[in-house]
């Protein structure tokens, strides 16, 4: 391939009505004449075929850096019109690749980005797809779907019914604000505890050759398996890919880092964050934390006691060596209670114990000030902690 070749391949792409496949076959079919500019643009290729985010400005310097380093290993004048003209082409295939991604969007991508998912302040709120809002006042409430994802019970006493005529998938959401818990049973069996302050959006049916959810805030899920029917978790950070099994995530939006804890069977999990240079995925085994750490963009792996993330769906939760500041973030959400901590040193603090959390705000962290440096005082409705 010429450089005249290049500048047609170079033309046509700069046309955004023009896809990247067929782009990609007009100029494999010159065959092996120019091998450096063929293997450019099967690297270019596969690359925005798999890629799932907008190249980072880091991914491009990155790509300007190889380029430049393949341009020094050849004749200098020759191969720097040769990779100039290249460099231009990858920049066009961005722009085009972006158009094409739009196309590719799927319609839980769009609902996910474009729903406005309000937080009620005092009652959980079940959202269906005609969007009726169902208020639930409950501290701690069951839902369950029937097969069809039609008929909804809600703690055994409220019958609710939705028509779900189209054959694509539906999706329903939930919101849980803080100081309530919500299990629910979905169409295919899978069951799912939210945790305080979170949001679950998940289809109504059954239907379709997955099945997709996402999750802002905290989750236990036990998944049913259906053979040629993976079930995904999408968060912020990361997706998970799981066949049947059991987990926590861990993905509030306020947070810095997210992340998930096996318990049973095995999952899949890989980055939102994928570059060029950065395809990170892993398949972890039980009793494993991975948690995505957003510094570094990478996942960091450890062994842990399990029971210790799972707890909080029965009613207390397990600490090991845990900062004070972490449990205290958890009581906040648990209880929906605002708590101020007086001594930024004092959070560094690490407690160990079970806190029962039938106990009230109040009770549970006067348990921790008996065994740690601190003081609790309440002002109005703030609970103040301090060192004693």
């Amino acid at each position: 391939m010429d450089n005249n070749e290049v500048k047609k391949a170079y033309d046509i792409l700069a046309d955004e009505k023009f896809s990247i496949d067929s782009t990609v076959e007009k100029i494999e079919n010159k065959k092996e004449s120019e091998t450096e500019e063929l293997e450019l643009a099967s690297t270019i290729y596969s690359f925005l075929t798999s890629y799932k985010k907008t190249p980072s400005s880091q991914d491009k310097e990155n790509v300007r850096a190889q380029l430049r380093s393949s341009i020094q290993q050849d004749k200098r004048k020759k191969t720097l019109a040769r990779w100039t003209v290249a460099a231009s082409f990858l920049i066009v295939m961005f722009s085009v690749w972006q158009v094409q991604r739009t196309v590719d969007t799927s319609d839980f991508d769009i609902l996910v980005e474009t729903m406005q998912l309000s937080q009620p302040d005092t009652a959980t709120q079940l959202i269906l797809q005609d969007g009726r809002q169902v208020l639930i006042a409950e501290e701690e409430s069951k839902i369950l779907y029937d097969e069809k994802g039609e008929n909804i019970t809600i703690d055994s006493t409220q019958k609710i019914t939705q028509s779900l005529e189209n054959k694509k998938p539906v999706f329903n959401t939930l919101v849980v604000p803080y100081g309530k818990r919500t299990q629910i049973t979905l169409a295919d069996g899978s069951r799912v505890w939210l945790n305080s302050g979170s949001k679950l959006v998940y289809p109504a049916t059954n239907t379709g050759n997955k099945r997709e959810v996402y999750i802002d805030g905290e989750a236990i899920f036990n998944v049913a398996h259906i053979d040629n029917k993976p079930f995904y978790v999408n968060t912020k950070d990361f997706k998970i890919k799981v066949l049947g099994t059991v987990f926590n995530v861990n993905a509030y939006e306020d947070d810095n880092n997210s992340g998930t804890v096996l318990a049973e069977g095995k999952i899949e999990i890989s980055s939102n964050n994928n570059t060029l240079f950065n395809n990170e995925k892993r398949t972890i085994l039980p009793g494993t934390r991975i948690v995505y750490n957003n510094n570094t963009e990478r996942f960091e792996e450890s062994q842990v006691n399990v029971k210790n993330y799972l707890s909080w769906r029965d009613g207390y939760l397990i600490l090991e060596k845990e900062p004070l500041e972490t449990i205290l973030k958890k009581i906040s959400r648990y209880y929906n209670v605002d708590i101020e901590l007086q001594n930024a040193a004092i959070g560094k603090e690490t407690f160990s114990g079970n806190l029962n959390l039938r106990n009230t705000a109040e009770e549970v962290l006067n348990i921790i000030a008996e065994t740690t440096q601190i003081k609790l005082n309440r002002e109005n409705n703030k609970l103040i902690i301090n060192l004693n």
